[in-house]
């Protein structure tokens, strides 16, 4: 049975009857993959560690008619101060099914392997959140995504007429893919005023790290709020991913 080794993220796992599990992995080279493990969930199963905890593992997985089974699995590195937080699991946790519902398997696309271990580095070394307060750092790696995807919005220009933005009186059209200018705006669109737009761009294009140490009180709400919306749009339901943040950060 031929078999192929890579590095995966562990996105979700599934339990199948008594002792099995489906897990959906993404990997460096391979995209995201499924693979059923058999036996993962008996004491005796020495891989079950392995895919336990966040962190980067080598797996190894023989080919199947229908499905690749796991036949190996050992952990690279972990992130132990995102384990150690019930909070830094949450946003983790959140991000990880976000991944996992709006990419499809077998497209292999090693930037968005890189997005998740930048994203969970910078998770692991954040400062804790106070009780109820969500994390920047959800919102610019689901911008970040977006962007990877082809799905980023248009922040430089008016989507109708190119215009940059105006000082005021620009707006949010998230099915039209972007900003409005006063001009173009559609009535029914949300005002996004320029600070907020800034900031919008600064999470999109910035690295982690200096995304951990922002100061966008001011806009914070409008940020979660704008991130929510461009994922429902992206979505045919509303994210588990969403619900899963919210029941821990509200």
């Amino acid at each position: 049975m031929p078999t192929w080794r890579d590095k995966a993220i562990v996105l979700r796992r599934r339990t199948l009857r008594d002792a099995d599990r489906h897990f959906t992995l993404f990997t460096e080279r391979r995209g995201k993959v499924v693979l059923l493990a058999k036996g993962s969930r008996s004491g005796k199963s020495k891989m079950a560690p392995h895919l336990s905890s966040f962190g980067v593992v080598e797996v190894m997985g023989a080919e199947g008619r229908l499905i690749d089974r796991l036949a190996g699995a050992s952990l690279v590195h972990s992130w132990p101060g995102v384990f150690a937080s019930l909070q830094k699991m949450a946003v983790a946790q959140s991000f990880l099914l976000t991944v996992d519902a709006l990419t499809k398997r077998d497209l292999p696309d090693q930037r968005i392997f890189q997005l998740l271990t930048e994203f969970l580095d910078a998770l692991d070394g954040s400062a804790e959140r106070r009780e109820g307060e969500r994390t920047l750092l959800f919102d610019a790696a689901v911008l970040k995504l977006l962007a990877l995807l082809g799905h980023a919005l248009e922040l430089d220009a008016c989507v109708r007429c190119r215009r940059p933005p105006a000082p005021r009186g620009n707006a949010l059209n998230l099915i039209g893919g972007g900003l409005e200018c006063p001009l173009c705006r559609d009535p029914a669109a949300m005002d996004l005023p320029l600070s907020t737009v800034e900031a919008l761009r600064g999470l999109r294009a910035r690295p982690f790290a200096a995304t951990a140490v922002a100061d966008l009180a001011a806009v914070r709400p409008e940020l979660q709020l704008i991130t929510d919306l461009a994922l429902t749009v992206q979505a045919e339901a509303r994210l588990p991913a969403m619900k899963y943040l919210r029941s821990l950060t509200r």
